[in-house]
């Protein structure tokens, strides 16, 4: 990662979302607001980058140590998240095939992500933590790991809420692992709920005032989900649709609070707010049409193509990316059947099941909802970690399978 710092350079940035990020920050040490890409206040992302980027620009200013002291603490972060991964393969299997799971941090695209200043990172080092913390709970009642798993919980959230899929998952591989009782099972979702409504309440209710709506979260959805719908086949072209209709003129008779007698803005600062009620209403005029013009080609696309895209698809944006990428796609799908035969071993042997079948549900969960939306690989990267730990798991159960298979042919052969 330090090699990677020096061969971009400390000044480089992907030009996509990390612009908004380093912006909002200088923004929210000067006046206290959350923004994004606009000086409006904004819940279209959620408030972890904010935050971070507004203490280090609070501390160097609007000046080259501001992105640097940023990306050192985002390699930091990405130098903890194979750690997790190599304690996390190992409460299974010897630590040897930890070891190997992590090893796939090494891979030049994983560097690079820790040098640009995106969601990206703090989210897969709090979302594997999770994922750490609930194998732990797992193996042991201690109490310290469902407070471990509360604030990773939170802080993956505080950066993204694709992790609100996760406790469904946890108590579902909590109730395989037979160590608990309903009661008990109850009583660690109720701390969870507790201390995510203690956390979440203020920015609920920020949101509320800023927006007058309910938002526990954060409202982004809207665009990428309707940028997922020009993704497939059969989807309905820009020309054939009434938009000024169906968006630009709903969007006043739907939100009517939001807008004067004239047909302007109440409150100027709501701005960036309406331009994503516009998409949330864009995203249902566009699937509604895509359904009456050919629903066999939406449900394929949703179902089938988007999913399938995004299983093999690597991110990597940075220095000999046309080298590099058509390797990463061979390693993805060397992965994948990997991933697919300890899943059939697992299951053949009755070993190492509960851990297979969560991370195999998890990751293709992750997947679908990714494809409900907009996919991308930058999205699906994410999610390759738990096909690490997936793979390692299986070549341990491989090679237990032959060492079996040896022993059984010698006892015969006795």
């Amino acid at each position: 990662r330090i090699f990677m710092f020096f061969l971009i350079g400390p000044e480089t940035i992907s030009s996509s979302d990390d612009v908004g990020y380093l912006a909002g920050g200088l923004f929210f040490a000067e006046t206290g607001m959350i923004t994004v890409w606009e000086q409006v206040p904004t819940a279209l992302i959620m408030p972890g980058m904010p935050l971070v980027t507004g203490l280090m620009a609070l501390l160097f200013g609007e000046s080259l140590a501001y992105l640097v002291s940023l990306k050192i603490l985002w390699i930091l972060m990405g130098c903890l998240t194979p750690w997790f991964v190599y304690k996390s393969v190992s409460l299974f299997v010897p630590r040897w095939y930890g070891i190997l799971a992590a090893a796939c941090f090494l891979l030049p695209n994983f560097a690079w992500m820790d040098n640009i200043i995106l969601t990206e990172t703090p989210y897969l080092l709090f979302s594997t933590m999770t994922l750490y913390y609930t194998f732990q709970m797992g193996e042991s009642p201690d109490r310290k790991y469902l407070w471990g798993y509360a604030l990773s919980f939170l802080l993956a959230l505080f950066f993204r809420a694709n992790i609100l899929v996760m406790p469904l998952f946890t108590w579902a591989y909590l109730l395989l692992k037979r160590k608990y009782g309903w009661k008990e099972l109850l009583r660690r979702l109720v701390v969870l709920a507790a201390v995510s409504l203690i956390l979440l309440l203020p920015w609920t209710i920020r949101n509320a005032i800023r927006f007058d709506a309910f938002i526990p979260v954060s409202y982004g959805t809207y665009h990428p989900t309707m940028l997922g719908t020009y993704q497939g086949y059969g989807f309905p072209s820009d020309e054939e649709l009434d938009y000024a209709t169906h968006v630009e003129q709903a969007v006043r008779e739907v939100y009517p609070q939001y807008f004067g007698e004239d047909g302007s803005l109440r409150d100027p600062l709501q701005d960036q707010y309406i331009t994503h009620l516009k998409h949330k209403l864009k995203l249902e005029y566009r699937l509604e049409q895509w359904w009456q013009k050919d629903p066999v080609s939406l449900l394929v696309s949703f179902l089938v193509i988007k999913p399938r895209t995004l299983l093999n698809w690597p991110w990597y944006w940075g220095p000999g990316a046309d080298a590099l990428l058509p390797l990463y796609e061979v390693f993805g799908k060397i992965n994948f059947f990997l991933c697919a035969g300890t899943v059939l071993l697992s299951l053949v042997r009755r070993r190492k099941r509960e851990i297979c079948l969560f991370l195999t549900g998890y990751y293709f969960l992750n997947i679908y909802i990714i494809a409900m939306s907009y996919a991308i690989e930058r999205y699906a990267a994410l999610h390759m970690v738990t096909r690490y730990m997936l793979a390692s798991i299986g070549l341990y159960l491989a090679v237990e399978t032959v060492k079996a298979l040896k022993a059984r042919r010698s006892g015969k052969l006795s």
